[in-house]
């Protein structure tokens, strides 16, 4: 198994997986690093050295913090939508009964 390479698609998923965050499009951003981890674990399961395994558990470790991060954005980004929806469908009463504004006036 040649790690070099998979740790180079590795990087470039978890670059993706920052862009998308910072798009604030975290269901993307967690769905590429959930990519990378289960990449990683899968190429962890077949490696036979110490010191690669010593490696690609030390990106394993990296990769789960990111993830969890990556998580915690995603819900504190729903929960606030959830907020203004919420806020929305609470005034929806108070902005029906205004009056319609007349273009003649």
């Amino acid at each position: 198994m040649d790690l070099s390479t998979e740790k180079e698609r590795w990087a470039v998923w978890a670059v993706q997986a920052r862009r998308f965050a910072q798009r604030e499009n975290y269901t993307d951003a967690v769905a590429r690093m959930g990519l990378v981890t289960r990449s990683i674990e899968s190429a962890l399961s077949s490696v036979a050295g110490a010191s690669d395994r010593k490696e690609l558990e030390a990106l394993l470790s990296r990769a789960n913090e990111r993830l969890e991060e990556l998580r915690t954005s995603y819900e504190e980004w729903r929960s606030a939508i959830a907020t203004r929806r919420q806020e929305t469908i609470d005034g929806a009463a108070e902005e029906m009964a205004r009056p319609i504004p007349s273009p003649s006036e």
